[in-house]
């Protein structure tokens, strides 16, 4: 809310989402990203070539639960296509070229200036 907070309850699962206009989200902790790198659900388990069983035997907080339509005892109709209120219109292939560059000095802005614009995009937390 704009200049303010709101508190909702709700029963799991339950999807939040936010308006575009919404402030950035807080930088990822990079000690967090690397904590949990190798968390993964049982289907890519699965379907991955590496044995992750010891891993998940040692730290089961990296095991990602899946639930299907009968774990959510959800409708039929409220399910895939039918069950969603948006429509695909189009969809369109983007090609990005490399028309940005950025020329920096050796001066300690033009490297702040670097580094928080990587921090604002998240390419580094």
């Amino acid at each position: 809310m704009e200049r303010g907070v709101e508190t909702v309850k709700s029963p799991l699962p339950a999807l939040v989402t936010v308006h575009g206009s919404a402030d950035e989200c807080r930088a990822r902790h990079a000690k967090r990203v690397m904590k949990y790198k190798h968390a993964r659900t049982t289907t890519e388990i699965q379907s991955e070539d590496k044995d992750y069983t010891a891993l998940l035997c040692e730290c089961p907080y990296l095991n990602i639960v899946e639930w299907t339509a009968a774990d959510l005892d959800a409708q039929p109709e409220q399910l895939g296509l039918t069950g969603s209120p948006t429509k695909v219109k189009a969809i369109e292939n983007v090609v990005l070229t490399a028309k940005d560059s950025i020329v920096l000095t050796t001066s300690d802005d033009d490297m702040n200036k670097l580094m928080k614009e990587l921090i604002d995009s998240h390419v580094i937390g």
